[in-house]
């Protein structure tokens, strides 16, 4: 079980692993693998309605993760905002504050994690 709530002191605008309360807020989501501990929020009616008015914010995870995801109905309305990531292939990704439209660049790369198919670290 997962007691990680999911933002990062260094990258408070990118959410980890949690989909709810204060990480609606975030810029741009990853999703680790496919665990019900890990997806808290994820199919959130608060969540899909930001997803629809936003152009930016997407969630980044494994082609596996995608995959897995997308093959659960409750997820498919995640199809069109989801991108998925070459493992160990630094990735650049904007996040972007559509309010001021201030953008910051990360890098990102996505480690295999092996515990379980589409996992990443």
């Amino acid at each position: 079980m997962s007691s990680f709530a999911g933002r990062m002191r260094e990258y408070p605008t990118v959410s980890l692993d949690r989909f709810d309360r204060e990480n609606l807020h975030a810029q741009a989501y990853f999703l680790s693998h496919c665990h019900k501990d890990h997806m808290k929020g994820l199919k959130g009616p608060l969540l899909k309605r930001k997803l629809q008015f936003s152009r930016t914010v997407r969630l980044y995870c494994s082609f596996v993760t995608k995959e897995l995801l997308l093959n659960n109905p409750k997820y498919a309305f995640w199809d069109e905002y989801i991108v998925p990531l070459e493992l160990e292939s630094p990735t650049q990704i904007s996040l972007v504050d559509e309010a001021s439209g201030e953008k910051e660049e990360i890098v990102v790369t996505l480690l295999p994690a092996g515990h379980c198919p589409g996992s990443v670290m």
